[in-house]
């Protein structure tokens, strides 16, 4: 297992730690979609799902997902040993426009919007407690 280390882009951040800091992202998604904040839940999402990535990365790392969360994501979408939900999450946060071109009509926004990244973010999640039952 690797170790952590502050100076390198995925291992500056432990397995674990990448999943708390994935989820707290979907928590803010959720949060700024309820809010009708569609930048800011849309770019939480993706960060939530591309920290997911990195907490499996971190187990096994794989050159072909890049560095960055889209790369993550462009390659999640890609990738066929993933199930088929997750490649199609991935695919429709990456489709998911930053600029929402609908009003919605009441208070309260969409707070679903974010379960494309919901559904990655506990597949990784799954992924990596195997992991660490199979070390």
């Amino acid at each position: 297992m690797p170790e952590k280390d502050p100076t390198h882009w995925l291992y500056r951040l432990t397995s674990d730690e990448w999943l708390r800091a994935g989820a707290y992202e979907l928590f803010q998604s959720r949060r700024a979609f309820s809010q009708k904040s569609q930048r800011e839940g849309v770019v939480y999402a993706r960060r939530a799902a591309g920290m997911s990535v990195n907490a499996l990365l971190w187990h096994q790392p794989d050159d072909s997902y890049g560095r960055s969360y889209m790369d993550h994501l462009v390659q999640l979408g890609k990738d066929s040993s993933v199930p088929e939900l997750i490649r199609l999450s991935a695919e429709a946060l990456i489709a998911m426009p930053i600029k929402d071109t609908l009003v919605t009509i009441g208070k309260q926004g969409d707070p679903s919007r974010a379960e494309p990244a919901a559904n990655i973010y506990e597949w990784a999640k799954k992924q990596v407690a195997h992991q660490l039952r199979s070390a």
